[in-house]
């Protein structure tokens, strides 16, 4: 994270004021915030667009910079530290950077299967300059990185849907055919995203979807009528469409839910289906379920007991939310707002498809005997 100045003020970094020979690392934040230009500025959050790569599981999706542990690493914020310098070239060793607590670790598993395949350790960093060098984006790792408004991410109006295959939901049960079998039985899964609409982006230059290829296509307006186009090619790149969802929104939910005017339950919408029926059959057989997990998540909400006012910036982001963060309990920290919601859910939802598709092949026999019956009134007649 960091703070961007807004105008007309500018951005300063006092290594004698926050620097590491300042104390501890309370002081460092008490002293940052008690600037003038940083309770006027815009904190930020830096996200990274993952490289496509073929087989990776979360090709091209918005994450954060981190990486598995190597044996090498002395612990798991050892090993964040040396992935973020690898993928975006940011030294979080510099005395300017500030490690200050980090979020619920989590085991991630397959979308309604019980296989893990990682435990995820998400570290909380604060750059206190932004007058820093150049981010060097790794190419095989990193398509591009971008720096987004907190008030963006809580903003109601950048609220979106992702739409996602449902046999990619279940690990390697994937193909063109299966693909397009589950498309047909199911529809898609709809996901809630958020837009994100960048500050600051840096693009890795070595990209191949970096710049347009290939012929070039015309409308047959503008080829009849050439001036219709002003001697420019509209190329929009669909690879550089930013969406925050997931396991990534996961993330940032537990972090936002200790702002004190940020309602979590806000950020997230329940996964569903396309297709009509089994919408209804999931909100019906989960409405009690979701409503008692919001009451839940509200009356539980850390940033419930701050008061309001009391945080500086635009952004609502000072040293007592990053005390609050660092001074919670062990429990606490474990708990996800993601993880709480989704807790149970998925059971009655697999019930819900389940039931729904029995009583699609219910009524698709019965169409079927009934076809069957008039054709066969229908010939008897003819005879």
């Amino acid at each position: 994270m960091r703070v961007r100045p807004t105008f007309p003020d500018r951005a300063s970094f006092d290594s004698s004021l926050c620097g590491p020979s300042v104390g501890s690392d309370q002081e460092r934040l008490d002293a940052f915030f008690a600037q003038e230009w940083v309770q006027r500025g815009d904190p930020e959050v830096l996200f990274i667009k993952r490289a496509a790569r073929k087989g990776d599981r979360w090709t091209s999706h918005i994450a954060f910079p981190g990486g598995g542990r190597d044996p090498d690493d002395k612990n798991d914020l050892a090993a964040s530290i040396r992935e973020t310098r690898e993928e975006i070239g940011m030294d979080l060793d510099a005395d300017h950077c500030l490690h200050v607590g980090n979020l619920s670790e989590r085991i991630v598993t397959t979308w309604l299967g019980k296989t893990p395949l990682m435990v995820l350790c998400p570290f909380v960093f604060l750059q206190m300059r932004v007058d820093t060098d150049p981010l060097i984006l790794q190419p095989a790792e990193v398509h591009s990185a971008h720096w987004v408004s907190l008030r963006a991410l809580i903003s109601p109006y950048l609220s979106n849907y992702v739409r996602s295959e449902v046999s990619g939901r279940f690990g390697r049960l994937d193909g063109h055919f299966i693909g397009a079998l589950t498309r047909l039985m199911f529809g898609q899964v709809l996901i809630k995203g958020i837009d994100l609409v960048p500050t600051e982006s840096v693009y890795c230059n070595t990209s191949a979807d970096l710049l347009p290829s290939g012929p070039r296509t015309t409308t047959y307006a503008s080829s009849v009528l050439p001036f219709l186009s002003y001697g420019r090619m509209n190329w929009v790149n669909p690879s550089q469409q930013l969406i925050l969802w997931g396991l990534t929104l996961g993330i940032m939910s537990d972090f936002l839910r200790i702002l004190p005017s940020c309602d979590p339950s806000q950020l997230w919408a329940w996964p569903t289906l396309s297709h009509v029926d089994y919408q209804f059959s999931i909100w019906l057989f989960t409405y009690a379920y979701r409503k008692q997990k919001m009451q839940e998540i509200k009356s539980s909400n850390p940033a419930s007991d701050q008061k309001a006012g009391k945080a500086s910036g635009p952004g609502e982001l000072d040293h007592t939310t990053f005390t609050t963060f660092q001074t919670r309990s062990r429990k606490e920290i474990q708990d996800s707002a993601l993880l709480e919601m989704l807790g149970g859910y998925y059971d009655r939802a697999k019930t819900a498809v389940f039931l729904t598709l029995l009583l699609r092949i219910g009524a698709g026999g019965l169409l079927a005997a009934w076809g069957v019956r008039e054709l066969r009134t229908r010939r008897s007649q003819k005879l």
